[in-house]
């Protein structure tokens, strides 16, 4: 390109000074070509590498729940499985550790909260709903501290049921209070003066269900434009051409005869309009309008991604104010694709969402012996995993087994519809399942007018063309659980800056961490393994600072928003069923409920923060001395006992030099920093089993100790030692423990003739299935003293991010 523009300067020269002004005069038109051609290129290749740019550094995270049913009484447990994944590509990343699972109330109040223990993208948890929750429609909420970072529309949410069958299920009257919300979504976003455009609609009532209606556009005079009605869900499209010179309103007729007035949206005088005028099944055409006034032959973009990774990007000339890009349609990804336009000054002015069926999903086949089984008999799941070429699949599963009735049916939020469909768009879905049933065959027109009611959530172009790296509030919990909080200065009130503080977990295993507040008086403990459910001790040196407190933050965010009123009414539901299952529910817990309750033991890794040490001391196998003092000098040899002025120093020596520090060691007493070593002195040394020494400098964080002395008692718990009045205790619940599902055998003569009934409402629950490398996983378990229709449900995920879902139903009645 500069050899050419070289090129076209010395014949312009040489014609300007010649008699050749036809040869001057095409050369200067292809210069203008030339430099138009680079800045187009160049300003294409500045919006592609901004978004580029913006995606390597904003990584999303995904998270998927599935739990054992969506109905529950209290009492009962709700069993649950998080699956997180990339928001890119779906597969399960090992980056959060922690997921923050709530269950809130209709107001956005968390009832319950679990912090939930990852393993490389896998985890699970249950809740026990306590009797004292109202009966009502609540919202279970999962997210990772990485998400908190982006909009809490990227949060998994999912509605469940919960009965108090001795409370009142509602006092509202809420078919008095009926409301209706439509809106309208102009194709691409812009209804401009003059250009025909597809106008999409949606309808809903206080619930936020779809409601079936009929309508018409009016002028002014109220002459009528157009006839039109909704399709799936309340959700339908009509063509419009807007004129500036007139007024709209639509007006919708429902199904009661409540006829609604909404104005059109705003008309804008100039500017694009983007539509698909053609979907075949090899290309899809879209179209580009301007008013007329835009320059002749300016370019404009379009960019493609799905899911947030980089597609293509495209670039046309406007010939007449418009022109239309031809997309083939296997260069877009399976999901949600986002259409973005961009005019010849790279700004975004219009967006469509496309929806591609995803090709690539695990099929998940499940074979069972018969269809039909009798009390108490044995079921034997056969599982295969494969993909869409039936080749074998590893896949990890989460499997739950329950009665199908009135009060419990299928949910229709699975993990293929949730990562395909619902976690990349920010307004709520009517029954995902159903744009997915058939493999979407018969929905491509309803999934269409979907895509045209809502809005990508991952794109904010003014932040994206900025280039501007973010800067991130909540780190990822890359290693377990991070702990926050804030130094307060007692005597000012405000937050301190560059002050040492120490977090204490008493244990037999040492649990103590470190961290020095920010700028803002801000620290962070990365607490590994801390499944503890108590007091914590937080505590500054207090021999140096004194004067300082400390507030913690919780980890659980805030919602910014309440949830939808809930339609929850004793009439809609089968009084006979829900009595049933309030009998059956307690007989169960009454018989069997002691066995769901505890919690899998954990063997978390017990060695010390420092690793292993120099010096071990198991104090039973030496003389007991009755004071501290006596056992230090007595045996303890890396540990120098003084006295200067009167007080007592211990130094370490130092393994380099074999000379002892000059300043004193970190002292622990059950992970507790001591810096009162008169007060430690006189503690009693039969109450410690174990002493542990570092002899040399050692390094933690942004710490450094001259030795370290680790003292732990017997039962951990800091038996008879008074802490220092300004250390701060805090009752705080750490990771959850799991339980383990209890799930009866019956296997021999004696337990099926066990007098003992069997009620379970989950048959049974399993959230670790994995199929071998041939994709076969085998699962036994036995069937329960309540008859009726059974489902199997399984949903999983492959490690290149493919889901599936399969339903299976059988049986249970007494031959």
């Amino acid at each position: 390109m500069l050899t050419l523009l070289k090129f076209i300067f010395q014949n312009l020269i040489f014609s300007r000074n010649g008699s050749n002004l036809l040869m001057g005069k095409l050369l200067f038109f292809i210069l203008i070509l030339s430099l138009n051609s680079i800045a187009q290129n160049t300003k294409i290749e500045t919006i592609q590498n901004s978004f580029l740019y913006y995606q390597e550094n904003n990584l999303q995270e995904k998270v998927y729940i599935h739990t054992d049913r969506d109905f529950y009484l209290v009492g009962e447990i709700c069993w649950f499985k998080a699956n997180l994944v990339d928001g890119f590509f779906h597969k399960p990343l090992n980056l959060s550790k922690i997921v923050y699972v709530e269950i809130m109330d209709k107001n956005s109040k968390p009832v319950l909260q679990a912090k939930i223990e990852m393993n490389n993208g896998f985890g699970n948890g249950s809740f026990q709903l306590p009797i004292s929750m109202n009966s009502g429609e609540y919202t279970l909420r999962a997210y990772t501290n990485w998400m908190k970072n982006f909009d809490q529309d990227f949060f998994f949410k999912k509605p469940i049921t919960i009965i108090n069958p001795s409370k009142s299920i509602t006092t509202e009257k809420i078919a008095q209070n009926e409301d209706y919300e439509i809106n309208f979504f102009p194709e691409g976003g812009n209804l401009v003066n003059g250009i025909q455009n597809k106008i999409a609609f949606h309808i809903s009532d206080q619930f936020g269900k779809g409601q079936e209606a009929k309508a018409v556009i009016l002028n002014e005079k109220n002459d009528t434009l157009n006839k039109f009605s909704t399709g799936k869900f309340g959700i339908g499209n009509f063509q419009f051409k807007p004129n500036s010179s007139q007024t709209y309103k639509a007006n919708f007729q429902l199904q009661n005869g409540k006829i609604i007035e909404k104005e059109l949206p705003k008309l804008n005088e100039k500017g694009f309009v983007l539509q698909i005028i053609s979907d075949s099944n090899e290309q899809l055409k879209v179209s580009i309008k301007h008013s007329n006034d835009i320059l002749e032959n300016s370019d404009v973009h379009l960019l493609a991604h799905t899911k947030g990774v980089f597609k293509f990007i495209l670039n046309e000339n406007l010939k007449n104010n418009e022109t239309v890009f031809t997309i083939d349609k296997t260069k877009l990804g399976e999901g949600i694709s986002q259409l973005t336009l961009f005019n010849s000054a790279g700004e975004a002015v219009c967006e469509r969402l496309y929806f591609k069926y995803p090709e690539n999903q695990l099929k998940i086949e499940v074979k069972l012996e018969e269809l039909k089984y009798d009390f108490r008999k044995k079921i034997t799941a056969s599982i295969n995993t494969t993909d869409q070429n039936k080749k074998s699949k590893i896949a990890n599963l989460s499997m739950a087994v329950y009665k199908i009735d009135s009060l419990q049916t299928i949910n229709q939020l699975n993990i293929n519809n949730y990562f395909e469909l619902v976690s990349d768009l920010n307004g709520e879905i009517d029954v995902p399942e159903y744009y997915f049933t058939n493999n979407g065959v018969g929905k491509e027109v309803d999934i269409d007018n979907l895509m045209l009611t809502q809005s990508c959530r991952r794109s904010k172009w003014n932040e994206i063309m900025a280039n501007k790296k973010s800067n991130f509030e909540f780190l990822p919990e890359n290693m377990g659980h991070i702990l926050s909080g804030k130094i307060i200065n007692t005597k000012t009130g405000v937050a301190e800056p560059n002050i040492n503080s120490f977090l204490t977990v008493p244990s037999t295993e040492t649990k103590f961490y470190t961290s020095v507040s920010d700028k803002d008086g801000n620290v962070k403990f990365d607490l590994k393994n801390f499944y503890n459910e108590g007091e914590i001790i937080w505590q500054t040196n207090t021999a140096i600072d004194s004067n300082y407190s400390f507030k913690i933050t919780s980890p659980f965010i805030d919602s910014n928003s309440k949830n939808r009123a809930t339609n929850l009414l004793l009439a809609s539901y089968n009084l006979a069923a829900l009595t049933d299952h309030y009998k059956f529910s307690q007989i169960q817990k009454t018989y069997s409920g002691r066995k769901n309750r505890p919690f899998m033991p954990i063997n978390p890794d017990s060695t010390a923060f420092y690793g292993k040490p120099d010096y071990r001391y198991l104090l039973d196998n030496y003389v007991r001395f009755t004071t501290m003092e006596e056992v230090l000098r007595e045996y303890v040899l890396p540990i120098n006992v003084r006295k200067s002025n009167g007080k007592f120093q211990l130094h370490a020596v130092d393994k380099l030099s074999q000379d002892f520090f000059e300043t004193q060691p970190l002292v622990l007493l059950d992970g507790l920093p001591v810096f009162d070593l008169e007060k430690f002195l006189k503690y009693d040394p039969l109450k410690i089993r174990k002493l542990e020494v570092i002899s040399g400098k050692y390094f933690l964080r942004n710490m450094t100790f001259d030795g370290i002395a680790n003292f732990t008692t017997y039962t951990g718990q800091l038996p008879n030692f008074e802490l220092d009045p300004k250390a701060v205790l805090i009752d705080y619940e750490g990771i959850q423990l799991k339980r383990e599902f209890y799930s009866p055998k019956y296997d021999s003569e004696p337990q099926i003739n066990s007098r003992l009934p069997d009620f379970r409402q989950t048959m049974y629950w399993n959230p670790q299935i994995k199929t071998d490398k041939n994709g076969s996983a085998k699962i036994e378990f036995y069937t329960s003293d309540l008859p009726g229709k059974y489902a199997i449900v399984l949903q999983g995920i492959t490690n290149d991010g493919e889901t599936g879902v399969k339903v299976e139903y059988f049986e249970v009645k007494k031959k």
